[in-house]
């Protein structure tokens, strides 16, 4: 009864497994077409980064009941290393369908796993406030408040700076990475959002 039990806990492991790669091959061919339409060879290395990173989260949200089901879920304005176990496997998948895709980030000496700087968060600006550095509250249609730091140039900073106090309503998306410093107050590392570019809606 064991061995029984045994053979079928692995047949439905492997089976699992076989579902995953699957989804996620479909992820990589979908994301390879697509750098291919828009010509990523004559791309910056940080808009590829970009263009990458935001086609392999839409086709989480598209697969994400599959992907789900064999285990491989996160949230995407939240779990950071799910978000990168996911860039990595989609990562490798790729390799199969557009090898010199990451040869290019091989080239510019980037990693595809950076796609964490990609993570986004939509709403409304709430404010644009401080003194020594700014700080941009974005609300949701949730109601949900999120803070993000202005810490050097980016796409969309000038128009944030022409509109100045006329910002506050304007729909945004903004992406951003979680970037870690000491806080002299507080006497530990805390983790941030930087945003990396704000894009209007």
């Amino acid at each position: 009864m064991k061995k029984k039990i045994l053979v079928l806990g692995v047949a439905l492991l492997t089976f699992i497994v076989n579902a995953q790669e699957a989804t996620l091959d479909k992820i990589a061919k979908e994301t390879c077409e697509y750098l291919n339409e828009v010509d990523f060879k004559s791309l910056s290395s940080k808009d590829l980064e970009i263009k990458l990173g935001i086609q392999i989260i839409k086709l989480y949200s598209k697969y994400e009941k599959e992907l789900k089901s064999e285990g491989l879920e996160f949230e995407l304005n939240e779990d950071q290393k799910g978000i990168e176990k996911y860039a990595e496997k989609v990562a490798f998948s790729m390799i199969k369908f557009c090898p010199e895709v990451l040869a290019a980030f091989a080239n510019n000496e980037e990693d595809v796993t950076d796609t964490v700087s990609l993570l986004y968060f939509e709403g409304e600006i709430k404010k644009v406030s401080g003194e020594e550095l700014y700080v941009i509250e974005i609300k949701d249609t949730l109601g949900k408040t999120q803070k993000f730091l202005w810490l050097n140039n980016f796409e969309g900073s000038d128009e944030l700076l022409e509109l100045e106090k006329k910002a506050k309503g304007k729909k945004v998306k903004v992406f951003y990475e979680d970037i870690e410093y000491f806080s002299p107050k507080l006497q530990e590392y805390i983790v941030r959002k930087k945003v990396s570019k704000v894009e209007f809606l």
